[in-house]
């Protein structure tokens, strides 16, 4: 694949072999530019080596603001167009700023951020410097870029080490808004304390330590203990919220960015959705040295880092992804509408920006095709409260882009789309799923439905109908499939989706004025009304033939003479004519069903044949089309 090249502002299309866009690079950089007030050598230094890097966005720490053309200055000479310095209000050193200047414009207004902002306590001030945050507008990115500029307390004192600690956490507090997964974030600056130093002491901070200036004012948010470790937020982030650090060293091989203490001392720190390319820390004193990241113009003379600055630029090479929308393998198989960012934020594994679905490669797991309709009930005696529709398949399966559809069927309103129960979010955005036996349940609230449709009651009609399992649903609620023109033929006009499966009750109306659709079985009339519902029998098995379903007991336990109601466990396997369960049609079968002459119960509810409840002479007309022996 090609990559979007964002370097010095100069952007660079490069294309693989197939002409699609993969990647967006930029280059960022972090400089703590000593006191900086605009001093003639100093700034001819700090912009000699902005342009040797040639970073698009750069953060830079200890600006001064006397005078106050300083900043604007030195990005106008290194060439950025785009700046922003964070206030000095509300914070303990309100002359040295963090700033940011950058050659892509900011996609919203950066901002100052400062104890008061974070923690939403008005009486808070526990920042040293204030942070700055800004997002980028990228060309070619799926996502603005975010960063997030700092500065943190120096020394070495216990007061100090609490107080970085501190900055720790609001630090952290800056990215809250953003998905590491999804959105492209940096946290970058002079944090002022070595990652490679050993345990700090005390290891928690239990109160407040001495020497803290007047004014200190720790937020309300943050509680004791504390733990003594400015990284430690940093490290311990996961999820959403996740970091990573970037490394970097000079081309003498010393992670050191303060070469008169040998200290590593600034940081860039990357989210997720941050992919690292490579990284320097900048030391115009090692120009003769082999190695490194790419430069611009010639090399500069070694003592240039010395009067810039007693900090040493750090800069980094990153990909973020760009909105070339590809192929996402998830466990809700293929979606080629999401980029990079997106589908790793699903949890999926990214195929390649413009590749479609079905040329993925590897192929994406395939959807489960074998889920039925294996048992509903859609009418009842008493509060119609144990509605449901049963979903069966292989245990665990997820129900991911899947809808039950239920179509009317009734004479002039044949056709339209009753009920939608989408299947795509049982609770957190994740889609419902089959239980360890294979079955889910959605229904009526006294029925322990998976997932309650509506209300919970009265969510099905008593008369003709059609309920389906449809994946990709191409309708809304209200919509009618059956256009014609005085309520239709009977035939669907309109494509509901991919229908899996599909089953009807029907009143005595049907056919001659009443509809079914997609194929499906028809069940009843009871009487003159519809039956209570069907189940399969034997369970889960679908011939798509008659014989595949019983009917249900309106009184549902099977006092009434019909098979009781199962939802969410195995259909009777006594049932449709079997009354021993073993499978076959035989004289004890129909012994059964001589004993059962006459009777109304759920034992002999396994010899209802004929959609009448209660065993008649019409059962056993059928059950003699059925027995096979011995």
């Amino acid at each position: 694949m090609g990559r979007v090249r964002l370097l010095s502002g100069l952007l660079a299309l490069v294309f693989g072999i197939d002409g699609v866009l993969a990647e967006v690079t930029v280059r960022v950089a972090t400089f703590n530019i000593e006191n900086f007030d605009g001093d003639t050598a100093q700034e001819d230094a700090a912009v000699d080596i902005l342009l040797r890097v040639g970073a698009d966005i750069v953060c830079v720490q200890e600006i001064n603001n006397s005078p106050a053309s300083a900043f604007t200055d030195l990005a106008d000479a290194a060439g950025y167009p785009f700046r922003f310095l964070a206030s000095g209000t509300n914070t303990f050193d309100g002359s040295n700023h963090a700033g940011i200047m950058s050659k892509f414009p900011f996609a919203t207004a950066p901002v100052t951020l400062d104890a008061t902002d974070l923690s939403g306590d008005g009486s808070a001030m526990d920042i040293t410097r204030n942070f700055v945050r800004a997002e980028f507008d990228i060309p070619g990115a799926a996502e603005n870029l975010v960063i997030v500029g700092n500065h943190w307390k120096s020394g070495t004192s216990n007061e100090d080490e609490f107080r970085r600690s501190v900055e720790g956490q609001r630090t952290m507090q800056t990215t809250l808004p953003y998905d590491s997964s999804t959105i492209p974030y940096l946290v970058v600056g002079d944090m002022n304390d070595d990652i490679n130093d050993g345990a700090d002491s005390p290891a928690n901070f239990n109160s407040l330590p001495g020497g803290l200036p007047g004014g200190y004012s720790l937020g309300s948010d943050i509680s004791f203990p504390i733990p003594n470790g400015v990284f430690k937020p940093m490290q311990a982030s996961s999820g959403s919220q996740r970091l990573n650090l970037v490394p970097a060293f000079q081309k003498d091989g010393s992670d050191a960015t303060r070469n008169a203490s040998g200290r590593r001392l600034d940081y860039i720190w990357r989210s997720n959705a941050v992919t690292f390319v490579g990284s320097e820390v900048y030391d115009s004193a090692d120009e003769g040295l082999g190695g490194g990241l790419p430069k611009f113009g010639a090399p500069l003379s070694a003592g240039t880092s010395a009067t810039a600055s007693d900090h040493l630029l750090v800069f980094a090479d990153v990909d973020i992804p760009d909105d070339q929308s590809g192929a996402c393998c998830t466990a809700c198989g293929c979606d080629d509408t999401v980029n990079e960012a997106e589908c790793l934020g699903l949890g999926g594994e990214f195929r390649g920006a413009g590749v479609e679905c079905g040329m993925e490669i590897p192929a994406c797991d395939a959807l489960p095709s074998n889920l039925v309709i294996n048992e509903f009930v859609v009418s009842h005696d008493g509060t119609q409260d144990q509605e449901f529709v049963e979903i069966k398949g292989d245990p665990l399966d997820l129900l991911c882009g899947l809808t039950i559809v239920v179509i009317e069927g009734e004479t002039l309103s044949k056709g339209n789309v009753d009920l939608l129960v989408p299947l795509d979010d049982c609770g957190g955005g994740l889609p419902c799923a089959l239980d360890s036996e294979g079955y889910f349940v959605a229904g009526g609230s006294g029925v322990g439905a998976d997932l309650v449709i509506g209300n919970g009651i009265g969510r099905f009609e008593n008369g003709t109908q059609t309920i389906a399992l449809v994946r990709d649903v191409a309708v809304v609620a209200n919509d009618d499939i059956d256009t014609e023109v005085g309520g239709g033929d009977g035939v669907e006009d309109v494509s509901v989706g991919t229908v899996l499966d599909a089953v009807a009750v029907i009143d005595d109306d049907y056919p001659v004025s009443d509809a079914v659709y997609f194929g499906a079985i028809p069940l009843g009339p009871d009487g003159t009304t519809v039956p209570a519902g069907g189940a399969r029998c034997p369970n889960g098995i679908d011939t798509d033939a008659f014989d595949d379903w019983v009917i249900l007991s309106k009184a549902l336990d099977g006092t009434d003479g019909c098979v009781p109601t199962t939802p969410g466990i195995d259909n009777p396997t006594t049932c449709g004519g079997d009354f021993n369960g073993s499978g076959t049609f035989d004289l004890e079968d129909y012994a059964g069903l001589q004993g059962c002459m006459g009777e109304t119960s759920a034992t002999c509810s396994a010899m209802e044949l004929d959609g009448v409840c209660g065993i008649t002479i019409d059962d056993f007309e059928i059950f003699a089309t059925k027995i096979s022996g011995p």
